[in-house]
């Protein structure tokens, strides 16, 4: 018995040691999280069309949960394979991987909830479900699940090696813009909102400054981790186009597209800066474009109502927001290159 533990626990050679390599595992994660991602996304899009009946069983459901079973699946062979490579994956899988591996039991438990939240209170509607608290719990796990990778990264890899950092941080994003849709400036377009009254427009403000914050988050965090040219703009106009497929603002994709090419070419001409210069002023940058290409997409398309003083001045305010950032979050720039 003794000489058998002592054999499962050496490491192994051949295909299970191959994929118990970092690249190799990561990109094993992948398919997983992105039908997972699909999923959610397909689920809201039915939603928001009016096609879901009352009934938990629905066929956009059967998507997403099936690509939780397909990560979580995924995550229960990364185990095994630590396993048979004689490791343990509480101490040597990276952090994100780990949190991934305990999140997904939890997003099962919050699938059970959910379905006696339905049976005992019924089905949401409106902005409901974006709030309700079993759909905050799958949300929360589910995020953890899909942002394995986000961490798990070598600057020094191709960028062919890096697809899977790239494919990661877009989830995990997608994740967070899904359930903050209620107010994402691609919904309810107020600019162009001809009734809106002040209500609307500090609505409109408020969801917009939020969504240029979220962007400048995720573009600073993936410029500190040295992104490939081009990983910013595909992370943008794919989480533009998957937020618009919520209320069918697929115009809105090219706000990101400028706005990703425009930052990323910046980027590439301060390329020899240091990189704390780099993003004190993509900080800035970011948040700014991310604006003014919101409210050039309405004017190229329709009409922008609001009066310049407060569409140029929330764009100016992003900015300022966005330096900001890196005053309250300083340890975004306290390492060097």
């Amino acid at each position: 018995m003794i000489a058998e533990k002592l054999q499962v626990n050496q490491p192994r050679t051949g295909w299970i040691a191959r994929l118990y390599q970092p690249q190799a595992m990561a990109w094993f994660l992948v398919p997983g999280s992105m039908w997972f991602l699909a999923g959610i996304y397909l689920d809201g899009w039915a939603h928001n069309h009016g096609k879901v009946d009352n009934t938990f069983f629905t066929p956009w459901h059967a998507v997403f949960y099936s690509g939780y079973l397909a990560s979580a699946l995924t995550l229960a062979l990364v185990v095994l394979i630590t396993h048979l490579n004689g490791k343990i994956w509480q101490r040597d899988l990276p952090a994100s991987i780990r949190t991934a591996i305990i999140a997904a039991p939890l997003f099962a438990l919050a699938g059970i909830g959910d379905l006696w939240w339905h049976t005992t209170f019924g089905f949401e509607v409106g902005i409901e479900p974006l709030l309700s608290p079993p759909h905050l719990a799958l949300a929360s796990s589910m995020f953890f699940v899909v942002v394995a990778n986000a961490r798990n990264d070598n600057p020094q890899q191709s960028a062919l090696q890096r697809i899977p950092f790239i494919l990661s941080t877009l989830a995990g994003w997608s994740v967070i813009t899904f359930m903050l849709q209620f107010n994402h400036p691609y919904g309810i377009v107020w600019p162009e909102t001809v009734r809106s009254g002040d209500t609307g427009v500090m609505v409109g403000i408020v969801g917009l400054l939020a969504n240029a914050m979220l962007t400048a988050g995720v573009a600073l965090w993936m410029q500190r981790q040295r992104m490939p040219i081009g990983a910013l703009t595909f992370v943008l106009v794919t989480n533009a186009l998957l937020v618009a497929l919520m209320g069918d603002q697929y115009r809105f994709g090219w706000g990101a597209l400028a706005t990703g090419v425009v930052c990323e070419l910046i980027a590439y001409a301060l390329r020899a800066q240091p990189l704390q210069l780099r993003l004190r002023i993509s900080a800035v940058l970011v948040p700014t474009c991310v604006c003014l290409a919101y409210f050039g997409v309405i004017a190229a398309t329709s009409v922008v109502v609001w009066p310049i003083h407060i569409w140029l001045g929330v764009s100016v305010l992003a900015g300022v927001a966005g330096w900001g950032l890196m005053i309250v979050a300083p340890h975004i720039h306290t390492h060097n290159e």
